[in-house]
């Protein structure tokens, strides 16, 4: 996956050179920074009809950053004298399913290699390998990512997994393209590369395949069934792939040989990835068995490209190189097949020149965390970077009780997720938040896991609960003393596994709360978990369509009865809300309550802003404006939008709802979670209008940690 030069190659270059490339031409800027409060939040009584239409959806706040070199001299792992791999590329991860993240690079080199690119150095030492695999169990990315063991062949050196015949015009190499797990074998889907073309960005396949491994990638077998032969005009859609699992399905993305065609879709039961026939390909509207009939995703040019669904986002995501542009960009979609946004630039050729590949890191994807990690190459120095972005949005969670003290004022917590796994709080008083360093736990939610919070037991102080999510799927509860969290207890050892996306609540009125899961996508199921004080309940099925795939899941008791609704924001062409009512062991036939508010890109909450015990809706637009907005309850639906504040949470901050001064009206708050890690509050006057904007705390919730 190489460019490579418009020159002829001297005959007196050995065949591991054939694999040279050539410079890549980046182009574009950096972005300005995020943002932040020039002015205190204050509030304003103009008023508008509905929330703002033309927001952007949630994607890239500013341009990635490089966090550590992950191969060759100066690498985090040292891999040059660990395995003796001294100049790689690529980098494409996947979740072996066993704890671990693994890792596939194209063409490596030993210690002969001098550079710059790819195969340069003494031919005696240069020791090329077409291929190689890697393994990590490293779960904090701030500081890079650690290669913990590679497959080898004897001590201290990386072996090639995958054979290639390195005959020019005849199968010059073999480079990896995706990988994926189902079970306990591993997959990766390869491409046969024939030659490379003289136009750089350009090259020639004979086939893409499939291999597997059922020793955590030590070994590997070339299926000789699960292949795509390219034609004779090179133009089949899948020769380069990513390879994304989704319920019960693996989806295949693909893209003829080079970069700059189309991406195209095709799907598979998990059980069937080595059976060709039986894949699916995406036509517009429907699965067809001709894959010459698949339809663009994502139209050229398209490089080599990853795929993976971000909690933080709510949405999957797309990364690849946009090789005219010099740039690697992403785009989003609510579904696997789309429709896709438009491209965002995440890293541009004039910061990181040369750059190629862009391969996203699982576990940063299915995180609470709004940094998203990849690995990306540069051609110089022919090495791998773990890079990261922070992205815009906020979570898939519109926040839940926070009064831990039970003094009637919501408190703040802040989640490390992190090796540490803390959990810090500063309780209200009133006019500020107390306390900087006042640690309530030492090991709850560590990273991977969805904390919320809620009164569990019934002692009118809110606890603390984490999903883990997985297969396990387990839920715990540390319950609050007044001064600190208690050792966290299971509750539960089956709810909101995966990717579903649970909240609190009290669904029987009984006055603990309990929890619920929105397991989305098609099914778009609801099941709730009563909590008896000491554990939760059975999980029960409450509701079996609401909130399908990328629509926004929300609690609150919205006719004021003393039960908590549930409530649906589409954020998609129509930007709908909708209302499905408690009646008491099941929730009812959702209707519309709102035909206009929070579209993509904006964060919407729930909670009672008038004192009226009928729960509202509100929503932070972010952008340059900034904006909050209100719809009222009438007890069925909501009245007109809004405006209540013009300039509160700008885009990357993350804002929430509470009684932040125990006079019955929910306020506002945002953390902004940058270098500051200030938090604004502005209280309720309960009419028309968030006021009194000021800091109300100048040091907590910092960028990567769950806030609420």
């Amino acid at each position: 996956m190489k460019r490579r030069p418009g020159r002829l190659l001297p005959a007196a270059l050995s065949l591991a050179s054939l694999v040279i490339g050539s410079l890549f031409a980046g182009a574009g800027t950096a972005s300005a920074s995020p943002p932040g409060h020039d002015k205190a939040p204050g509030a304003t009584t103009t008023t508008r009809s509905v929330a703002t239409a033309d927001a952007e959806a949630a994607g890239v706040l500013s341009r990635a950053e490089r966090v550590a070199k992950l191969t060759g001299p100066g690498s985090t792992s040292a891999t040059d004298v660990r395995w003796q791999v001294k100049a790689t590329d690529l980098g494409v991860m996947w979740d072996n399913g066993k704890g671990e993240i693994l890792t596939a690079f194209g063409d490596s080199y030993g210690n002969g290699w001098t550079g710059p690119g790819a195969a340069v150095g003494d031919q005696a030492t240069l020791d090329w390998r077409c291929n190689l695999v890697a393994r990590s169990a490293d779960h904090n990315l701030a500081d890079g990512m650690n290669i913990d063991s590679m497959a080898t062949d004897r001590p201290g050196h990386a072996k090639q997994v995958l054979p290639c015949k390195r005959v020019d015009n005849d199968e010059l190499t073999t480079i990896p393209t995706a990988g994926i797990s189902v079970g306990d074998r591993q997959y990766m889907h390869y491409m046969s590369v024939r030659r490379w073309s003289s136009k750089g960005g350009e090259w020639f396949t004979n086939y893409s395949g499939i291999a597997y491994s059922d020793d955590n990638g030590e070994n590997w077998v070339k299926d000789a069934d699960a292949r795509w032969q390219n034609d004779a005009s090179f133009g089949n859609k899948f020769q380069m792939a990513a390879m994304l699992k989704q319920g019960g399905y693996v989806y295949l993305y693909g893209t003829r040989n080079g970069r700059f065609g189309d991406a195209f879709l095709s799907r598979v039961p998990e059980g069937q990835l080595l059976e060709p026939g039986a894949y699916r390909y995406w036509t517009g509207g429907d699965w067809v068995t001709d894959s010459y009939a698949a339809t663009p995703i994502a139209g050229a040019p398209v490089g080599e490209l990853s795929v993976q669904y971000s909690r933080y986002l709510g949405r999957f995501v797309m990364m690849y190189l946009d090789d005219p542009g010099g740039a690697i960009v992403m785009r989003t979609s609510a579904t696997p097949w789309g429709p896709w946004s438009g491209k965002q630039v995440v890293a541009s050729g004039a910061d990181y020149p040369q750059l190629y590949g862009s391969f996203i890191h699982p576990w940063s994807a299915d995180s609470n965390s709004p940094y998203l990690y990849f690995a990306m190459s540069q051609w110089q120095p022919y090495n791998v970077f773990l890079m990261r972005v922070r992205l815009t949005g906020g979570g898939m969670t519109s926040g839940s009780p926070a009064d831990f003290d039970g003094d009637l004022k919501d408190d703040i917590v802040t989640f490390t997720q992190d090796d540490r796994a803390d959990a810090y709080v500063a309780r209200s008083t009133g006019s500020g938040f107390d306390g900087r360093e006042v640690r309530w736990n030492d090991h709850f939610a560590p990273g991977g896991e969805t904390p919320l919070t809620g009164d569990f037991n019934g002692d009118d102080k809110d606890d603390a609960v984490t999903f883990t999510h997985g297969t396990n799927a387990d839920v715990y509860v540390a319950a609050s003393t007044g001064t600190s969290f208690e050792t966290g207890r299971k509750w539960h050892d089956h709810f909101a596994p995966g990717r579903e996306v649970p909240a609190v609540g009290d669904f029987d009125g009984d006055g603990l709360d309990d929890i619920i899961t929105f397991t989305r996508e098609d099914t778009a199921d609801v099941y709730v978990a009563l909590s008896d004080g000491g554990t939760f309940g059975a999980g029960l099925k409450w509701h079996d369509d609401f909130a399908p795939w990328a629509q926004f899941p929300a609690v609150g008791d919205v006719d004021g009865d003393g039960l908590d609704d549930i409530i649906a924001f589409t954020q998609d062409d129509n930007n709908e809300v909708w209302v499905a009512l408690n009646e008491g062991g099941e929730f009812g036939a959702p209707y519309k309550a709102h035909d206009h508010f929070a579209p993509e890109g904006e964060r919407p909450r729930v909670g009672d802003v008038d004192g009226d015990g009928k729960d509202d809706i509100v929503t932070f637009t972010g952008g340059e404006a900034s904006d909050v907005h209100v719809a009222l309850s009438d007890g069925a639906v909501f009245g007109a939008g809004l405006k209540w504040a013009d300039y509160f949470a700008p885009d990357g901050e993350f804002p929430y709802l509470g009684d932040y001064d125990g006079d019955g009206l929910d306020d506002i708050v945002t953390f902004t979670h940058n270098d500051l890690a200030d938090v604004y509050v502005n209280l309720s006057n309960g009419t028309d209008g968030f006021v009194d904007g000021s800091k109300w705390h100048d040091f907590f919730g910092l960028a990567g940690e769950t806030s609420l």
